[in-house]
């Protein structure tokens, strides 16, 4: 999964590991866990994390290219905003590390680029969406849920490719299987995380700590 069992130089692999260790700390400087105060919202939250660990878990093997899966990132940026969504991934690049036996050396790439990297275009995208999109909650389903996670999906991607390329060291076809492939993640990943983001936005409104009713009504009323 990822780059967990790719051979990466000791350089790229401390220089990852440092990067981790400064967004996670940006992340914990924001006081993230304020969000969590009710006990609701923890369990929701560790559950996310495990439910996004088991999905890590449906890996796409191509002979040709790298391996891809479902990401979750951009519900988990939906749900708990960007800084819980740091730690959520982390905490899921760990646990899928330790399930799949997994080298160390590989984890903090792992994580920038199928975890930090995702929820950072996610978190980059809503705000634009909150910003500059007409307020109402179909917008914010179809903005948040579907463009937003296929977006985020096709930046990982494109991130993996490169960095395929950085470790050859010249560039490399694309091969189609992973083109086709990635389409068809991202439109996988915008499925997904749309019609969860559709069933939580109409029963359970209160476990999206973004979601601003005053923001998102039908009215004019005042923005926040």
């Amino acid at each position: 999964m990822g780059f967990f069992y790719t051979p990466l130089p000791l350089w790229l692999a401390v220089g990852g590991w440092i990067v981790t260790a400064g967004l996670l700390a940006l992340a914990f400087m924001h006081g993230p866990f304020r969000r969590l105060q009710d006990a609701t919202l923890q369990h929701v939250w560790l559950g996310i994390i495990v439910a996004v660990t088991v999905l890590w878990a449906c890996n796409a093997w191509f002979d040709d290219g790298p391996v891809i899966h479902l990401l979750g990132a951009t519900l988990m940026v939906t749900l708990f905003d960007w800084q819980l969504a740091l730690i959520g991934m982390a905490a899921t690049t760990g646990l899928a590390a330790v399930v799949l036996d997994a080298p160390w050396l590989g984890v903090s790439i792992t994580y920038l680029l199928f975890g930090a990297l995702p929820v950072g275009v996610s978190a980059l995208l809503q705000r634009a969406s909150n910003a500059w999109l007409p307020r109402n909650l179909f917008t914010f389903i179809i903005g948040h849920g579907f463009i937003v996670s296929a977006v985020a999906v096709a930046a990982a991607c494109g991130a993996t490719v490169l960095m395929e390329m950085a470790l050859v060291g010249k560039p490399i076809p694309i091969p189609p299987a992973f083109m086709l492939g990635s389409l068809l993640l991202a439109a996988g990943e915008a499925l997904f995380t749309g019609l969860l983001t559709i069933l939580i936005s109409v029963y359970k409104p209160a476990w999206i700590t973004t979601y601003d009713v005053r923001r998102y009504r039908l009215d004019r009323g005042p923005r926040v």
